[in-house]
């Protein structure tokens, strides 16, 4: 091994070391596609069930309206804290997440894209566009999947109507985005909707104040946001922050729960615009 290799190696070690002793740990984590075969999952059905494994041996994992309130609770568990979040609303989903999710008793929330999951034409472009495959390579979640996830004890959220950045949008369109996926999911499951995923998630790249403020107005009270770092006391519970993963082996999901990671969210809330722009070009720009 490298010298340099075997110093990054060791630095990793004694990082993981030192802060797996943390206990005042909350954490989201954020999953999209679960798939033995898709070019863009997250995880194989097998990496997750390893990652669910560990989670259940080694945290307190709680649904994300929870999220919030716990945080506030530290003393509540020696454990970390974690919530299970998945974005988009894909078929594979039901086939493979929710058995497993079964199988080791553990909650989750799932944040559907409404106008993904009614197959508009648009919007099915649209997400072919962003996971770069062809159309029969995505398939959304059915109506009665999601009620039969929902009634199982799963929680059921917004990821807007058609997953457009929202920073690039007027105020009149946040606000249908917002209020058109809530009333569809309302009239779905028959129940309130008071939980919201932003597409693309980062604070000002994809969503702004204004949006937080047309949020609060349309009647959600957590919002799900992407920056690599546990929730901190002082969070607003419209703007989460949560860790992606992709396709991350154990060591390296532990890595975020235990804060090894932290610096990255740091840099991703305070790196000027511009310079996170230029970095995340692709992100930033797409509808």
């Amino acid at each position: 091994m490298k010298t340099k290799q075997l110093m990054k190696y060791l630095l990793s070690g004694l990082i993981e070391k030192f802060l797996s002793k943390k206990q005042k740990r909350v954490v989201i984590l954020c999953y999209h596609s679960v798939s033995p075969s898709s070019k863009f999952a997250s995880a194989t059905p097998k990496l997750f069930e390893e990652h669910l494994r560990w989670l259940k041996d080694h945290c307190y994992v709680v649904s994300f309206s929870q999220i919030f309130s716990l945080s506030q609770k530290f003393a509540i568990s020696k454990k970390p804290i974690v919530a299970i979040t998945f974005d988009d609303g894909y078929q594979d989903n039901y086939q493979y997440v929710f058995p497993l999710l079964k199988k080791y008793g553990l909650p989750a929330t799932f944040f559907v894209t409404t106008g993904f999951i009614e197959k508009d034409p648009r919007i099915l472009e649209h997400f072919c566009i962003l996971r770069q495959c062809d159309l029969e390579e995505i398939s959304p979640l059915s109506w009665d999947q999601i009620l039969e996830m929902y009634r199982s004890g799963l929680e059921i959220g917004s990821h807007t109507h058609s997953h457009f950045n929202l920073a690039r949008l007027d105020s009149s369109s946040v606000e249908y985005e917002l209020k058109k996926s809530k009333e569809i999911l309302e009239n779905r499951l028959e129940t309130s909707i008071k939980l919201l995923a932003y597409p693309f998630g980062k604070y000002k790249r994809h969503f702004t104040k204004a949006t937080l403020k047309i949020a609060q107005k349309v009647g959600y009270q957590y919002g799900a946001a992407v920056a690599f770092r546990a929730v901190r006391e002082n969070d607003l519970p419209l703007a989460l922050p949560r860790f992606f993963v992709t396709r991350d082996s154990l060591k390296v999901l532990l890595q975020k729960i235990y804060g090894a990671w932290d610096w990255l969210g740091w840099w991703q809330e305070k790196a000027p615009l511009w310079i996170a722009r230029f970095i995340s070009k692709k992100d930033f720009e797409v509808w």
